[in-house]
């Protein structure tokens, strides 16, 4: 349910994020508004919660990250990129989803992060990236892009019937590109946002705004290696998000991606995230959608 349907969800139910946006006169761009569930990932009221890592303990390891500091920030790019809210530094290791039932953690979210674990940790990476492997490292991808949109400060824009089809595969409206990055400052990195630029027939131009601000745009790094999520929301399609200068490994495309043709960019943000929205024949239009 999104903020312009005025649910009927007192502030108290809200996250803590709204609360605060609310206690302070801040404006609540369009969002998914439900209240705080007892899990973000199933329809459970009831039973053992535990602490999903956003970041796995072995992917840590792995990279020697576990006492890699995170510093949380939300950046308003309509106040000219001023710091707007921040969370307290912590260690990567105690970087936690504290409302995640024990059933999801250890059961499917525990199976997926087996089956990435050989992708994500495999050194060298070459030749081609493999159906199963691209399905798998999307749908981790997307499962660390949902967790960081429900925990962290920003919007809310993944709604309950998306967040729990997670537990059985990918939800319609998700896709997934890769890139690498040249600059590296520790291994963990990640950013939400909405897309960067949108190309819509004029007449579509008065309604764009909402369907921005109801876009997910989620970069998450990993060494050199960058996921970049997109969430479209309908009518909007995944494959109406353009992501320059990057794979796209779902929706699945005919011809499979090599690791060799990932492109490589200089930053994890140096990219541009386009949503093309177009209709045959009509007059089209470019606009640059601020953040809020």
């Amino acid at each position: 349910m999104t903020e312009d349907q005025d649910p009927a969800v007192p502030d108290t139910e809200r996250r803590k994020y709204d609360r605060n946006l609310l206690e302070t006169g801040g404006r609540l761009a369009h969002r998914v508004v439900e209240p705080v569930p007892f899990c973000w990932f199933c329809d459970r009221t009831a039973g053992t919660r535990s602490k999903e890592h956003i970041f796995p303990q072995w992917l840590l390891r792995h990279h020697d990250a576990m006492d890699e500091r995170v510093h949380p920030i939300r950046i308003s790019i309509p106040l000219g990129g001023v710091v707007a809210s921040e969370r307290g530094e912590r260690p990567l290791r105690a970087h936690f989803n504290g409302e995640v039932c024990s059933n999801c953690n250890n059961g499917w979210m525990s199976a997926l992060e087996v089956a990435a674990t050989p992708i994500l940790t495999r050194d060298p990476r070459h030749r081609f990236i493999s159906s199963d492997d691209a399905l798998t490292l999307a749908r981790w991808f997307t499962k660390t892009a949902v967790n960081l949109n429900v925990s962290q400060p920003f919007r809310l824009l993944v709604d309950s019937e998306a967040r729990h089809g997670l537990a059985t595969g990918i939800p319609s409206g998700f896709a997934v590109h890769l890139f690498r990055s040249e600059r590296q400052n520790g291994v963990f990195d990640w950013v939400q946002k909405s897309p960067d630029l949108v190309v819509v027939p004029r007449d579509q131009l008065d309604g764009i705004k909402r369907l921005m601000e109801l876009t997910l745009v989620t970069h998450i790094r990993i060494g050199d290696l960058v996921g970049v999520v997109a969430y479209a929301p309908e009518p909007l399609r995944p494959e109406d998000i353009m992501v320059r200068d990057a794979v796209r490994i779902y929706p699945v495309s005919k011809d499979a991606p090599t690791w060799e043709s990932v492109p490589v960019r200089k930053d994890y943000l140096d990219i541009l995230t386009v949503v093309e929205a177009n209709d045959a024949g009509s007059t089209r239009s470019g606009a640059q959608i601020e953040e809020s």
